[in-house]
């Protein structure tokens, strides 16, 4: 591995091309593979690009290996391989169907949604099972806002009795703390 390193001359259109990627690449990582080749062209050093871009200088070798071999598409990333996505675009619509639907409607004993509730509707639906904090993160990304429900028995108490009580407490409140009995 040479420090010396530096990437060839640039004509005037493939410059162009890179201060394109730098300024408008599609994501973040080719904007910073551009900005290596920039500061190679510029004579920067490989130790000095890599200090620059926070990375490992390996990483900016092969940064530049492969804009020499294919041009600025060689700073287009590759796509990675790695496990499929689970949420399929037809579990995500169910989701959010479920999510804008009254339980009652769909034949549940509760009139609230619970993310363990979301996930057990649309895994039943579906046949995908996933877990809660996967079934809040997709919700964030559609849009959903997720609030916990928040359960009391007020409907199970005597009103009757909770309205004396409260009258009770209300004259309480009201009166004076330190009244001395007649």
């Amino acid at each position: 591995m040479k420090p010396y390193r530096f990437v060839r001359s640039l004509a005037p259109e493939e410059e162009r091309e890179v201060e394109d990627f730098f300024r408008h690449g599609p994501n973040a990582r080719t904007r910073r593979r551009a900005q290596a080749v920039r500061l190679s062209a510029k004579q920067y050093t490989v130790p000095e690009i890599a200090d620059i871009l926070g990375c490992n200088p390996q990483s900016v070798h092969n940064w530049l290996t492969a804009f020499e071999s294919r041009g600025v598409e060689g700073l287009i990333e590759k796509p990675r391989s790695g496990r499929p996505v689970t949420a399929t675009p037809d579990y995500r619509t169910r989701l959010v169907e479920a999510v804008q639907a009254d339980p009652r409607a769909l034949g549940y004993p509760f009139s609230v949604w619970t993310v363990t509730r979301l996930r057990a509707h649309v895994a039943r639906e579906t046949g995908i099972l996933l877990g809660d904090s996967r079934v809040r993160q997709i919700m964030k990304e559609e849009g959903l806002v997720f609030k916990r429900p928040k359960h009391t028995l007020a409907e199970k108490r005597d009103q009757k009795a909770f309205a004396e009580v409260q009258a009770i407490l209300d004259h309480l409140k009201k009166s004076p703390w330190n009244q001395v009995p007649e």
